[in-house]
């Protein structure tokens, strides 16, 4: 017997499981599936699994994912008729009409059912900690660190977000369980909605929405990550030898932007370097490369409290418009992490509880 659903509603479903539907060739058996359990749809890849309400109105079945999606979401008529014959789901709606073959979910669906969902122990998830990864999220971050990180931060917890050259940090109001999961990952777990509840498993991090949603991300390897250095970075810079503060021009981006397309790599890279030059009245760019150069001076907005005496220092044109599109006060500073070593000279962007710190150079290279 056929049943009928409005397009509508399995759509926006459907939109919420498709992270964990494997696309590619798959290592899982199943994980290219999307599951209909008759009140559900999941999905699960290894790496994502994700369960949205879905009423099937008690039908089940599990099908191709992304050909499903697909198929359905180009469908032009507001509802379509599903229903199960002879091994094959045959879908109508309007004037079109499509069969897809059923697929042995039995092994997909053993894994899904480790994930125990419906024991999980929730925790409430604050809106700093929904604000907090946004802000430290890093853009262009391949680093084999990168990824959103909670961990213990004195008497509460912080999130982290780090590569090689910038390091991120946004204190909590509360204590979270400690986790480590990939950028795209809680990207997409964010494209589902804003969760409201999160749970720390062994394996798993589990973020659950107000409709019933569940988005389970693998961890990382929690102790692989730095923490303690990172966290030292703040202390650090309540020590700072200060060179300069205060608040960039609004318009740096547009000037930054017009300044890199001279603006030559570091060994070979596809980072480019521009030289700010720090002055009391203005801020003078600059950026070569084989072939030409270009420069442009940008007056404070906002006066200097010190005089920076036309101090010098190079920045990757990329990570300085990455965070200044967040934060606009900055302070270029000596930090002190090891008492051994030199200091290293560093941006810093800070704002309430959260501060970004950008490495810079006295030269252009890559040191």
């Amino acid at each position: 017997m056929a049943i009928q659903i409005e397009k509508a509603k399995i759509i926006e479903s459907l939109k919420k499981v498709m992270p964990g539907v494997e696309t590619g060739s798959t290592v899982i058996d199943g994980a290219d599936q999307l599951l209909f359990t008759g009140a559900s749809v999941s999905s699960y890849n290894g790496e994502i699994a994700v369960s949205a309400p879905c009423d099937t109105q008690n039908v089940s079945f599990s099908v191709k994912g992304a050909d499903f999606y697909n198929l359905v979401s180009r469908m032009s008529d507001v509802t379509l008729s599903l229903e199960i014959v002879d091994g094959k789901v045959k879908i109508k709606a309007g004037r079109t009409k499509a069969s897809m073959t059923l697929m042995d979910s039995s092994k997909v669906m053993e894994l899904i059912k480790d994930l125990n969902l419906g024991s999980l122990n929730y925790k409430p998830i604050s809106e700093e900690f929904i604000d907090a990864v946004r802000i430290c999220s890093l853009a262009g971050n391949v680093e084999s660190i990168k990824g959103v990180a909670v961990s213990d931060y004195g008497d509460t917890s912080a999130v982290f977000e780090t590569d090689t050259n910038r390091v991120c940090i946004n204190k909590l109001p509360e204590k979270m369980d400690s986790f480590w999961v990939d950028d795209a990952t809680f990207n997409n777990a964010l494209k589902v909605g804003t969760p409201n509840q999160y749970c720390v498993s062994e394996t798993w991090l589990h973020l659950k929405y107000e409709d019933g949603t569940v988005f389970s991300a693998k961890r990382k390897d929690h102790s692989a990550y730095p923490f303690e250095t990172l966290a030292m970075f703040p202390e650090a810079f309540k020590e700072a030898k200060v060179i300069v503060k205060g608040r960039l021009p609004n318009n740096i981006a547009e000037a930054v932007s017009r300044v890199a397309i001279l603006a030559s790599g570091v060994e070979n890279k596809n980072a480019r370097l521009v030289r700010l030059t720090f002055n009391k009245t203005e801020l003078d760019l600059y950026a070569e490369k084989v072939g030409g150069e270009a420069s442009e001076t940008i007056p404070w907005e906002s006066e200097l409290e010190e005089d920076p005496q036309g101090v010098e220092v190079w920045v990757n044109t990329s990570f300085l418009l990455e965070a200044s599109n967040k934060v606009m006060d900055f302070t270029l500073c000596y930090l002190t992490m090891d008492p051994s070593a030199p200091p290293s000279l560093s941006l810093a962007f800070q704002s309430g509880e959260y501060t970004q710190f950008v490495s810079a150079a006295t030269k252009q290279t890559n040191e």
